[in-house]
């Protein structure tokens, strides 16, 4: 049986996903319409292609990231071992992010986001949480 709060870390990836992938498609069609902008310019311009192409890489990047983020939900919600493992290793980084966020600046919702990283990672190192998946 799934301990719940290993249902609810697997949900907060599903979210944090979901948060990546619509950013990912927002920043691939911001580049495309400011690229589109900058052409209505100057034509041919080096520019149009520069800001077209970041808007692309940025925007797969976080499409990778959420699909990434799926990967870990998904390996939570089965109880597999690798799923635990990329989840504390996405948390981990989230959590050096958010420390540093937290540092230049420390606002509520940073601060309430290094919380809930750190309740995460620190619950799936619990050994009973930890035995949950070792034995699936």
């Amino acid at each position: 049986m799934r301990p719940i709060g290993v249902t609810l870390i697997a949900i907060w990836n599903w979210l944090r996903a979901t948060l990546f992938m619509l950013g990912g498609l927002a920043l691939i069609g911001v580049g495309h319409l400011s690229a589109k902008l900058v052409s209505a310019v100057a034509t041919d311009s080096i520019l149009e292609k520069m800001i077209s192409i970041l808007g692309k890489s940025l925007g797969l990047a976080a499409l990778l990231v959420g699909a990434v983020f799926v990967a870990a939900g998904l390996g939570l919600w089965l109880l597999k071992n690798w799923g635990r493992t990329l989840t504390m290793g996405l948390i981990g980084v989230w959590l050096l992010f958010g420390l540093l966020g937290v540092l230049r600046h420390a606002g509520p919702f940073r601060v309430v986001r290094v919380a809930v990283d750190a309740v995460g990672l620190i619950y799936l190192l619990v050994p009973d949480v930890k035995r949950v998946f070792l034995t699936t």
